[in-house]
């Protein structure tokens, strides 16, 4: 069997996560790696050595001389500049990395481009791939969870990241580059938002030059079936730890997730309650590329697709923009 032709834009700790994992995939063969510093890019393929892969710093340059059937598209937010739209109209297939924009705008101008290209695509939701929340997932959709009622969560760490990181412009915040795995799971698991209202503030970090995002934000969130959240971010808690959880209780099942990947499942149909305990024993960055790849190979829809990446952006803008409404008033 053929090969599909994998490319690369951006050569940071994603496409390096990523394309470790497609070098174990016997379907797949990267002969492309695009950096805006062309020695990122050739120091990939040499540390993965990827023999058959070229270094480049001109997209447009790796678009005209090969002929890929994947693009993995691993930028930071802000960066993108029309690349996704350019590989969509060639037929290219696309994965791209969480938030996939910091604007609905650009955003809707993504899916448009996916969606008349009629090619696949997958967002780096890799969450959603555990376990826990697949069963979870299938026990809501059935009505076997019963009436979904509350979720909370929060995304508790406490570094400075990469420079573009702590810009608004670049990155939007820690609400989008982290937190928005939350919300995301929020919105698959609870379905469609009536109305968000969230805070956010700069309280750690304020005496730290270039730093100009929030490094805490909580928000409300009312679900159209009546059901309430409430998510939590902090970049002011312990260093070096990243501490995530997930709390949701449905009218027949109660369900902790901690770090996501672990899950405890408590069910209170009976008078004795019976537990379920779920622990990942598989790489979700896996399991999210290995879908991705089946799916362009079955000519299907990923379990990830760009429009679900649309969703989430939708109501963290409208959670800012309320923020920002507050704030004006307050003035």
């Amino acid at each position: 069997m053929q090969k599909l032709n994998v490319g690369f834009l951006g050569a940071g700790e994603m496409a390096r996560i990523h394309a470790g994992i497609l070098r174990e995939i016997a379907d797949v063969e990267i002969t492309a790696v695009t950096s805006r510093h062309k020695s990122s890019a050739a120091d990939l393929i040499k540390r993965l050595q990827f023999k058959k892969a070229d270094a480049y710093s001109d997209f447009d340059r790796m678009l005209a001389e090969k002929d890929l059937d994947l693009l993995y598209i691993c930028l930071p937010p802000a960066a993108h500049q029309g690349e996704l739209e350019k590989a969509a109209r060639k037929g290219i297939h696309i994965f791209i990395e969480k938030p996939i924009a910091i604007n609905e705008k650009k955003a809707e101008e993504m899916l448009k481009a996916v969606q008349e290209a009629g090619v696949i695509s997958q967002v780096g939701y890799h969450y959603r791939f555990a376990e826990g929340i697949q069963k979870l997932k299938k026990l809501i959709d059935s009505g076997q969870a019963g009436r979904t009622a509350l979720l909370q969560g929060y995304y508790f760490c406490n570094s400075l990241h990469s420079s573009w990181w702590s810009q608004l412009e670049k990155s939007g915040g820690q609400i989008y580059e982290q937190v928005i795995h939350l919300y995301d799971l929020a919105l698959h698991l609870f379905g469609d938002y009536q109305s968000a209202e969230g805070m956010l503030a700069n309280l750690c970090h304020q005496e730290v030059e270039g730093y100009t995002i929030e490094d805490n934000s909580l928000s409300l969130i009312q679900f159209k079936s009546g059901a309430m959240g409430s998510i939590a971010g902090s970049n002011c808690a312990v260093p070096g730890s990243w501490k995530k959880a997930l709390t949701v209780i449905c009218e027949n099942v109660t369900v902790e997730f901690e770090n996501i990947e672990k899950a405890v499942f408590k069910y209170n149909q009976q008078e004795e309650v019976e537990t379920e305990v779920f622990e990942a024993d598989q790489d979700l960055y896996y399991l999210e590329n290995r879908d991705f790849i089946e799916a362009v190979k079955e000519n299907r829809e990923a379990r990830v697709p760009i429009s679900e990446g649309l969703k989430a952006i939708k109501l963290i803008s409208e959670i800012k923009e309320n923020n920002k409404k507050r704030a004006e008033q307050n003035v």
